[in-house]
């Protein structure tokens, strides 16, 4: 009886050790499925915060005021160069989420390519340059030593 019960004791035991592997499989498969999701959910968030900006354009004195500041921010008036500000944050706060989502490896490299070299091309721009020169201090330090490093190699 003795032995028997020494069986079954050892039979327990790799039942119980199968059924750990069986359940850290499991959870390793739950855990990058729910990585997947957010993924996701975290490009739909970019698309939807870079598409609001599109929003600006309908208004034609905006659209006009845009056009200008390609040519220089100091031709707009007061209240053209506090809408093109306007617009121009908009397009870097999502470019921060972005950069933040892709350095915590919550986006895909290809993913943040594509988005990041949108909005180098702003930053290129008069507005996007006057614009970082007067708030750079509103964002994260990481993003801040980020686009002053892609502002030096332009300049």
């Amino acid at each position: 009886m003795k032995n028997s019960l020494k069986e079954y004791a050892l039979a327990a035991e790799i039942i119980g050790a199968i059924a750990v592997v069986i359940s850290l499989i499991y959870v390793g498969v739950s855990v990058n499925q729910n990585t997947n999701a957010v993924m996701v959910a975290n490009h739909q968030a970019l698309v939807a915060m870079d598409q609001s900006t599109t929003d600006w354009f309908k208004d034609p004195d905006f659209a006009a005021a845009h056009v200008v500041s390609l040519e220089g921010i100091d031709k707009l008036s007061p209240v053209q160069r506090a809408q093109v500000g306007s617009y121009i944050a908009g397009k870097f706060n999502a470019w921060e989420f972005a950069f933040l989502t892709h350095e915590n490896e919550m986006m895909e490299d290809n993913i943040w390519q594509g988005w990041n070299a949108h909005y180098v091309s702003v930053l290129k721009q008069p507005g996007g340059q006057w614009f970082w020169s007067e708030e750079r201090g509103s964002f994260s330090p990481s993003f801040v030593l980020y686009v002053n490093s892609l502002l030096a190699a332009i300049e």
